[in-house]
């Protein structure tokens, strides 16, 4: 009885451990699911005091980002922004600037992320002695600073140059009359030219281009059009729309605002609409008034152009149409001809 009291205690015992030493293990694994430890990461932006900051940002770029730092065109850093960053890790920012550097009185402008002289030198390809630059090759350059060196060596020069994108414009019907799309926007090229120049006495004496590398290609920008420009009342179009619903011939005639022609109501319309070339009169039993056309006459003299029907006459009954124009002169020139009349949708 002794001994199975004495066993009965020890497996108590064991099962007590075992279920503590799960618990463990569940809140620890538990843990690490929940929970990112923070890292430590030290933070220099070019000349600005360094900043330690506690982040669970896995990359350098997410770091970054979290702490609104943005890296402009040409900005470098130390580590790659795809890079994960651990416990202390140290990003170092180097921002771009512009400086010129003169060669025997030609200037050309590079953007740097270099401080020391010697640095930007050899950054862009040229190669001088310490006795022609200025300033020393030691020295650090800031932003906008311009490095001279005079040589009657030859030189070689290393200059990039953008390569201008084509604009290619094509016709898209189902776009809205008048309207115009950029499907794709164009983006410049760039070519990277290396030149051997020859100076005598401080001048250039000669030029040689020795290299022509492409580093980008230019990208076309793509635009869509309508082939029908806007309508818009009295405007002539560069051509004949062909968003018109049917096409029927009428004779036409021509009139202006004087009291000749108009009586008591010059320079009045049947409809309030203001009078004005564009605005013609109809037989709105055969063209409602507020139709939208283009018209333009059947032996092709005359283009009239876009036209609303906003008038009436008289004697403008059945398949007749009166041209607004604004002087008697232009309406004689017109006199009584066929015109077409091409309905618009």
């Amino acid at each position: 009885m002794f001994t199975r009291l004495i066993r009965k205690l020890s497996l108590s015992a064991h099962n007590f451990i075992s279920a503590a030493v799960c618990a463990a293990v569940i809140a620890a694994v538990g843990s690490g699911f929940a929970y990112a430890t923070p890292s430590n990461v030290t933070i220099y932006d070019s000349g600005n005091a360094p900043i330690t900051v506690k982040t669970t940002g896995a990359t350098v770029q997410t770091v970054l980002d979290k702490h609104g730092i943005e890296l402009g065109s040409g900005d470098k850093t130390n580590i790659a922004l795809n890079e994960k960053i651990t416990d202390d890790s140290v990003i170092e920012i180097y921002r771009a600037m512009p400086v010129k550097i003169t060669i025997n009185g030609v200037s050309s402008q590079y953007t740097t992320t270099k401080k020391l002289v010697a640095d930007v030198l050899a950054e862009v390809g040229i190669t001088a002695s310490e006795d022609q630059v200025t300033p020393r090759m030691t020295d650090v350059i800031e932003s906008g600073d311009e490095i001279m060196i005079n040589s009657d060596n030859s030189q070689i020069v290393t200059v990039t140059e953008p390569i201008a994108y084509h604009t290619i414009e094509r016709e898209n019907a189902s776009l809205a009359p008048g309207a115009k799309v950029v499907v794709q926007n164009g983006a410049d090229g760039e070519r990277e030219i290396k030149y051997s120049i020859k100076y005598s006495d401080g001048a250039e004496v000669s030029r040689e281009r020795i290299g022509d590398i492409v580093l980008a290609e230019p990208v076309d920008e793509i635009v869509e059009y309508s082939p029908q420009e806007e309508f818009q009342v009295g405007k002539i179009p560069a051509s004949r729309p062909t968003n018109y619903s049917k096409m029927e011939v009428f004779e036409a005639t021509a009139y202006d605002a004087s009291p000749a022609d108009n009586g008591p109501w010059a320079g009045v319309t049947s409809t309030g609409m203001p009078m004005g070339y564009g605005v013609i009169a109809v037989d709105p039993s055969v063209i409602p008034y507020g139709t939208k056309m283009y018209i333009e006459s059947c032996d092709g003299k005359y283009v009239y152009g876009y036209a609303i029907a906003g008038d009436c006459g008289g004697a403008i009954k059945g398949h007749r149409v009166d041209l607004f124009y604004w002087s008697r002169s232009q309406c004689y020139e017109f006199g009584r001809r066929n015109v077409n009349v091409y309905f618009l949708d």
